[in-house]
């Protein structure tokens, strides 16, 4: 299934609480806080996407920010990473070809997983 080989990888586990601190107030689009706005457990949701972008931030390196992560999902369908202009100059310049993100989250605690992938010639 997975065409290519792994070109980075990183894993994030954010405490739920930690949602609300002031620190990380902005790095949220407007997309990411209205589907988790959408939700009996918003905060749940946005601790999952903050240890998303926090995987992804740290698989692609190269100084990106966490607002230059985006997770996205369309109705029904599994979650998605979209990333700016930054975001994906830096995953062309380390060989990627796509991005992979499962997320989960408990009571306390959310977590993700990311995969960078090279495209079926790397």
């Amino acid at each position: 299934m997975v065409p290519g080989h792994v070109r980075a990888e990183s894993t994030a586990v954010v405490a739920i609480a930690d949602v609300g601190k002031p620190a990380f107030a902005g790095v949220f689009s407007a997309g990411e806080r209205a589907y988790a706005a959408d939700k009996s457990d918003p905060e749940r949701r946005l601790a999952a996407r903050l240890a998303a972008k926090q995987a992804a931030v740290s698989a692609l390196g190269g100084g990106l920010e966490l607002r230059d992560v985006e997770i996205v999902r369309a109705r029904g369908g599994p979650p998605r990473i979209e990333l700016s202009a930054r975001g994906l100059a830096r995953l062309a310049e380390i060989g990627g070809h796509r991005v992979l993100v499962s997320l989960t989250h408990g009571r306390e605690h959310a977590a993700a997983a990311v995969l960078v992938l090279a495209g079926p010639s790397g």
